[in-house]
Formats: C-alpha cells, structure tokens, sequence
C-alpha cells in the first residue's frame, strides 16, 4: 500500500510539472529534451495505470462471473423464498381484511355471532370462541412466518456471498475511478506537450536532425508497439521461401497484405531518422523509439510510394499518426506493409520479431 501511495504521489508530482513551455518564444535543444523526457515519463505512467485499469475490469469479470454461478447454484432456494414471502403475505392480507370486518362492519359473521348472545355469560362465551378463531388465524400467519424465517435462512448464505463479492467490487471501482482521474491530467498534459511541440515543430526538427547525426538523439522507449496497419497479416518472422527470389531466404519483419493506399501508422512515438528509396524495400521509412535496454530502438516501413509518404526527416510522430499508405513499390508481388523491428547500433541493427513488441 505504501508503494501505491508513493506511485501516486510521485505521479501527481510530474503531472503538476508536465506543463510545456509557451509556443512562439525560440526554443533550445535543452528544453526540446526536458519535454521528451516528461513525455517519456507520463507515457510510461499511463501504460502502467493501463494495464491495472485491465487487472481491475479482469477482476470485475471474474466477479460478475461468480455471481452469476451463485444465482444458478442458489436459485432453488430463490424460489422457495419467493413462494414463503407471497404465502405469508397473503395469509397476512386475509387476516388484516378479518380484522377490519370485526372491527368495522357490523354484519361480519364474528360480530354478528356477538350480538346475538342472549345474556351477559353467553356474550362472554362467544366472545372467547370468536377470539379462539381470530387466534387460529393469526396462527396461520405465524406458521407462514415461521416458514419463511426457515427459507431466509437458507439463502442466507447466498445473501452473504453476495454481499462480499459486491465489497471487492465497490472498492475496486473506488481505486479504479482514481486511476481514471489521474489518467485523464496524464492525457491534458501529454495533449498539451503535443501541441507544443506542433506549434514548434520546425524548430524541433531542426534539432532532432542534428542531434540525431551528432548521436546526442536519446529519450527512453515508450512501448508496446501498436499493431501500424489495420489489413490482414500475411508472412511471419523467419525462414521463408521468398515468394519474387524464388530461394529460401530469413524474412526480417511481418508482412500485412492490403489494398493499395490503405494507411500505415507510426506504431509508437519517436523520431523519423529516414526517409528515403531503398534496394528491394521500395521506399522506407525508419523511426527512432528511443532507447531500450540501452540499445537505440526502430520500426522501419517499406514498400510504399514517395507520393504516399507524410512525414519528413527529423519530424517527430505519435503513436497512431498516419505516416504512409500500403504500396506496392520494390520487390514485392502485391500491395503490402513489410515492418521491421531492429535494435542497436549501426546502419543495419539486428531484426528482432516485431510479433514479441506488438501488443495486438
């Protein structure tokens, strides 16, 4: 509990200082950092508060889903205490409605049997006979009672594990409401930090650009990668036979077959560190995430045409952002998104399977 509260507070604390500079002013390559860095930091804050706002609607599931088994293990008793309740309030009315003709109408059949005693003592003795009856039948509501304490007893299990399963999810959607507070400051501030950076964004440009061929380019990664393309994913990561090669060849992305002009977009934040043509890839375009695990990150994305291509060198994007459209340029046999994945140094860093960084 301890560690949730620091969380929280240490979350509340960076959301109070995310605010970006005011556009217009000339911006330094100090200040272009320090909101990639708070950037960084309230994306990773978000995909934390994600993934426990996922545990807690996971844990209401399950719930309901338990509730759901009790009211089927425990609906035989449901009915039985339904019928006790409407037999002992029926017998209830009946003796009610007595009551009232004994007490208000003259022609009742107990009160008719009052007034027609011949003296004091037979007055007496049908007095007690007639309280006799209207004993007998408030007996019968007491029985009728008696019944239903035995059936409320009964389901009183249920009514107890019920009552428990709706206290874990009364304070579940207490911390889940919480957690939603928190994500909607997250969201105005990240809103705020890109609309700061759009209304600088030559300048960042400029800058991103120059840090990136200086290698002075770092921001941590902000994962997981979002699926870049919504059409069908058609060729894995491995051995394959190359389908224009003719040979069996390593496939060093995924490939997603769709109609041409379909959009492609950026499957995280980061930095467009190229933008060019490229030998059997058509044209590629490659994004810098950042770093992980120390070792600079990148998606690449090939076989589009230079008309279809939205973004330009140095341009920073965002998770989501149309940078391209599906094409059919460079060796392919069809209108397709080949993606990569590679991290590390150097010109060509080493593939890894996008599938292990895509959350679908």
């Amino acid at each position: 509990m301890r560690k949730k509260l620091v969380a929280v507070a240490l979350t509340t604390s960076l959301i109070a200082t995310a605010m970006p500079l005011q556009a217009g002013a000339e911006i330094t390559r100090e200040q272009v950092q320090q909101q990639r860095e708070k950037k960084g930091e309230l994306l990773e804050s978000k995909s934390k508060y994600t993934e426990e706002i996922n545990k807690y609607k996971q844990e209401i599931a399950k719930m309901t889903e338990e509730k759901k088994k009790l009211d089927v293990k425990f609906a035989p008793q449901q009915k039985r205490l339904k019928e006790a309740q409407d037999q002992r309030d029926k017998a209830w009315d009946e003796y009610k409605k007595l009551i009232t003709r004994l007490y208000q109408q003259g022609e009742n059949q107990y009160m008719a049997m009052l007034l027609s005693a011949r003296s004091f003592n037979d007055f007496l003795h049908r007095f007690e006979i007639v309280r006799i009856m209207a004993k007998a039948d408030f007996a019968t509501v007491e029985r009728y009672q008696e019944r239903l304490k035995m059936v409320k007893k009964e389901t009183g299990v249920y009514d107890k594990l019920v009552s428990e399963i709706q206290k874990k999810q009364d304070e579940i959607n207490a911390k889940n409401e919480k957690l939603l507070e928190l994500m909607k400051k997250i969201d105005s501030n990240l809103a705020a930090i890109q609309d700061w950076e759009e209304a600088n964004e030559d300048e960042i440009l400029q800058i991103n650009l120059d840090d990136w061929k200086s290698g002075k380019l770092r921001f941590p990664y902000t994962g997981p990668l979002s699926r870049p393309t919504n059409t069908r994913k058609t060729s894995g990561f491995g051995g394959r036979f190359h389908p224009v090669l003719g040979k069996y060849k390593k496939h060093e992305g995924i490939d997603f077959a769709g109609p041409l002009g379909t959009p492609v977009r950026a499957a995280a934040d980061g930095v467009v560190v190229a933008s060019r043509p490229s030998s059997g890839y058509g044209w590629l375009i490659t994004i810098y995430h950042g770093q992980y695990n120390g070792k600079p990150f990148f998606t690449q994305y090939a076989h589009s045409f230079p008309g279809q291509v939205k973004v330009q060198l140095g341009q920073e994007v965002h998770r989501g952002e149309q940078i391209t459209s599906v094409g059919n340029n460079g060796r392919s046999t069809g209108p397709h998104l080949h993606f990569e994945v590679r991290i590390g140094q150097g010109e060509r860093p080493p593939a890894y399977n996008p599938d292990n960084y895509i959350k679908y």
